[in-house]
C-alpha cells in the first residue's frame, strides 16, 4: 500500500459534521448531486459518501449509560460506540487509492430518505457552475465524510485526531436544541449492523480497536433496527453533543451546568480550523450554496 503521507492523495476527503439531524447526510447526497460527474479536463469528476454510522460497532458492544431517571440504556451518540481506527483506516485508504475499501458496505444508505426541500433548479445550476470552474482541473475524487463525531480540539492527541488530520475540508453545520430535537425525534429508526444485545447489562463486549482488513469482505453481522427510548434526546443526544463539542461551541449564559451554559448551540467558533455554516439557523439551499463554495475553493487550491 502507498503511503498516503508522502504520495499525492487521490481523493479530497470533505468532512460534514454537525450534531444529530442537522441535515449532514442531506447536504452529502446534495453536494454528491452537484459535483459527480462533472466534466474535468480528460474525465468526469468521482465522488462517494462515507458515512461515519458504518463505523459502529456491533450491537452487543454499544456501552450503556444510566439516565437521569435511572434508566439504563443504550449510547449511540458517545465515541466509545464508534470503531475510530477502522474509521481512519478507511480514510486512510480512500485517500490512497482514491476508492471506498472492499471491506467497507453501507447500513446508512439503506436508512430511510426524505426529501431535501432543494429544487433541482437550483442543483442543475450549481453544477453548472461547478463545472465552469473545474473545467481545466484534473481528476482527484472527492469523498464526503459525514459523521457526527469527526473532528478534534486543536493541538490535541483526541482520539479522533488521526481522523480529522485526513480530512482535507471540515465542515460544520450548526443546529439549534429545539430542531435537532424536533428532527430526531420525528424519525421512525436507524439500521444498525446487529445483533441486538440479549442481555442489556451483562453482555460480554468483545476486542475493540483492533485492524482491519480493507481488502476483505464486510462480514459484519446482519442489521437490525434501533429505536430512540423516550426521553433519548435529553437525557443522551443533547448532552452528549454539548460535552464533545465543547471546544467548539461558545457559552450564551454563565450560569448553570454546561448544557445550559450553551444554550440553543448556535454560537459556534470559527477560530479553531473547521469552517462552520452561516450564522444561524439557515436554510439547506444556502447551506449547500455555502457548502459548494468552500468544496470548490478546497479543490482548486490542493
Amino acid at each position: 500500500m502507498a503511503d498516503s503521507t508522502t504520495s499525492p492523495p487521490k481523493a479530497l476527503i470533505v468532512g460534514i459534521s454537525g450534531p444529530s439531524s442537522s441535515g449532514k447526510t442531506t447536504l452529502a447526497r446534495l453536494l454528491q448531486r452537484v459535483f459527480c460527474g462533472v466534466p474535468l479536463k480528460n474525465q468526469r469528476l468521482n465522488t462517494f459518501i462515507i458515512h461515519e454510522d458504518d463505523f459502529y460497532y456491533p450491537d452487543d458492544q454499544i456501552p450503556y449509560t444510566t439516565t437521569p431517571s435511572g434508566s439504563r440504556i443504550q449510547d449511540w451518540d458517545t465515541i466509545s460506540a464508534i470503531d475510530t481506527t477502522f474509521l481512519s483506516q478507511s480514510l486512510s485508504y480512500v485517500r490512497t487509492h482514491g476508492r471506498l475499501p472492499p471491506r467497507l458496505q453501507s447500513k446508512e444508505d439503506q436508512n430511510e430518505k426524505g426529501e431535501s426541500g432543494v429544487p433541482d433548479s437550483v442543483v442543475s445550476e450549481l453544477r453548472d457552475i461547478v463545472a465552469k470552474r473545474l473545467a481545466s482541473s484534473a481528476g482527484t475524487t472527492i469523498a464526503f465524510m459525514e459523521g457526527f463525531l469527526l473532528y478534534a480540539p486543536p493541538g490535541s492527541d483526541h482520539v479522533l485526531r488521526r481522523v480529522h488530520d485526513q480530512i482535507a475540508l471540515p465542515l460544520f453545520l450548526p443546529a439549534s436544541y429545539e430542531n435537532v430535537k424536533a428532527r430526531r425525534e420525528g424519525r421512525s429508526g436507524y439500521v444498525t449492523i446487529g445483533p441486538a444485545p440479549e442481555e442489556s447489562e451483562t453482555a460480554e463486549v468483545g476486542e475493540k480497536g483492533g485492524e482491519v482488513d480493507l481488502e476483505g469482505e464486510d462480514d459484519r453481522p446482519p442489521q437490525n433496527f434501533w429505536v430512540d427510548p423516550p426521553g433519548y434526546v435529553d437525557d443522551v443526544v443533547w448532552p452528549r453533543y454539548v460535552e464533545d463539542h465543547a471546544w467548539l461551541l461558545v457559552p450564551e449564559g454563565d450560569e448553570g451546568d454546561l448544557v445550559r451554559r450553551i444554550g440553543s448551540g448556535l454560537n459556534v467558533r470559527r477560530d479553531v480550523g473547521v469552517k462552520v455554516g452561516p450564522e444561524g439557523e439557515v436554510d439547506l439551499e444556502t447551506m449547500l450554496r455555502w457548502a459548494v463554495e468552500e468544496v470548490l475553493g478546497a479543490y482548486t487550491s490542493g
